[in-house]
C-alpha cells in the first residue's frame, strides 16, 4: 500500500484529470483513452461525486457515472485516482468518505483524493448562482480529515485505514487496506483545499486555461505562471 505514494511522489507521472463523459461507452471518443495511453499518459483522475448513479447523475450533469470507466483504465495500466469533492447532496460524513473509498478499491482505484466544495475569492468564471450553491453544500474537509487521523491511530480500526507519511507541505496521506474484495488490493488517500494551490512557494497543481497561460487557480485573480 506504501508503494503507491512512492511512485505517486517520485515517477514522472502524466496524469488528466475528467469527468469521464467522453470517454464513456458509446461516445464519439470511446477509444480515446487507449490512444492517449499508447501516446504516454501513465496516470488518470475521474470526477465521481458518488457511487450512486442518480445522485452523481444529478451533482455532475452526465447521464452515465465515469465510475464503470476504472476497471477498463485499470486494464489498460494506469493508475487511477477519483476525486471526491464533499457536499450536502453527495458524500457527506466520515463514515460516508469511508464507503465511497472502500467501493472505489473495490472497483480497482489506486488514490481517492477528498476536496472541498471551492468558492473563490471571486466569481471569475461562476455564476453567481454557482457560488451561491458552493456556500449553500460546502462541507468542510479539515474534520474529515482530523477524524481520520484519530481512526488510524487504532491499529485495529474496521475500515484499514492507517496512516503513512505526509506529503512534503504537511498534507497527511493515508492508506486503506484488507476491506477490499481483492484483500491484497490498497488505496492511498489525502485531502485538499483548492484554496492551498493560491498561495506558498511549493506549487500544488497547474491549470492551463484557454488563454494559452497557466494559474495557480481558476481564479482569475491568481497568479500567471507562464
Amino acid at each position: 500500500r506504501e508503494l503507491i505514494g512512492v511512485a505517486s511522489a517520485y515517477l514522472p507521472l502524466v496524469d488528466m484529470h475528467t469527468n469521464g463523459f467522453l470517454l464513456l461507452p458509446g461516445m464519439p471518443k470511446e477509444s480515446l483513452l487507449k490512444e492517449l495511453v499508447e501516446a504516454g499518459l501513465t496516470m488518470i483522475t475521474f470526477s465521481i461525486a458518488s457511487f450512486d448513479n442518480e445522485v452523481n447523475r444529478h451533482l455532475m450533469l452526465i447521464k452515465k457515472n465515469p465510475a464503470d470507466l476504472i476497471s477498463r483504465a485499470v486494464d489498460l495500466g494506469l493508475l487511477v485516482r477519483c476525486s471526491l469533492v464533499m457536499n450536502t447532496e453527495g458524500v457527506i460524513t466520515v463514515l460516508d468518505a469511508l464507503q465511497y473509498i472502500k467501493e472505489a478499491g473495490n472497483r480497482g482505484a489506486h488514490m481517492v483524493v477528498i476536496r472541498e466544495v471551492w468558492t473563490p475569492d471571486v466569481y471569475g468564471d461562476f455564476s453567481p448562482d454557482v457560488y451561491g450553491w458552493n456556500l449553500e453544500h460546502k462541507v468542510a474537509i479539515k474534520p474529515i480529515q482530523d477524524a481520520f487521523e484519530e481512526i488510524s491511530r487504532d491499529q485495529k480500526n474496521p475500515y484499514g485505514l492507517t496512516e503513512l507519511d505526509p506529503l512534503p507541505w504537511g498534507t497527511p496521506v493515508f492508506a486503506v487496506g484488507g476491506v477490499f474484495e481483492d484483500k491484497d488490493h490498497g488505496v492511498n488517500v489525502t485531502f485538499a483545499r483548492c484554496d492551498e494551490a493560491t498561495g506558498g512557494s511549493v506549487i500544488k497543481s497547474i491549470v492551463h486555461k484557454p488563454n494559452g497561460h497557466g494559474y495557480r487557480n481558476w481564479d482569475h485573480g491568481g497568479q500567471i505562471l507562464y
